[in-house]
């Protein structure tokens, strides 16, 4: 049986990231107030697929205001 869009939205994976992206993410997180490096990841990842002309839904695409 396929599986249905809110059951898609739930799947995750890992993904290894090596420590000096990590330490430049920590201090964009602290700059642009992300909560979490997961947050900031996915935000980074859906702003690179719109740059390369993937488009993502609407509702999944979140904007940083300060």
């Amino acid at each position: 049986m396929p599986k249905t869009a809110s059951q898609r939205e739930e799947e995750y994976s890992t993904v290894k990231v090596p420590k000096d992206l990590i330490d430049e993410i920590d201090k964009m997180m602290d700059k642009l107030g992300y909560r979490s490096r997961s947050e900031f990841v996915k935000d980074a990842i859906r702003s690179l697929l719109r740059q390369y002309g993937a488009t993502a839904p609407a509702e999944k695409v979140s904007v940083k205001t300060e």
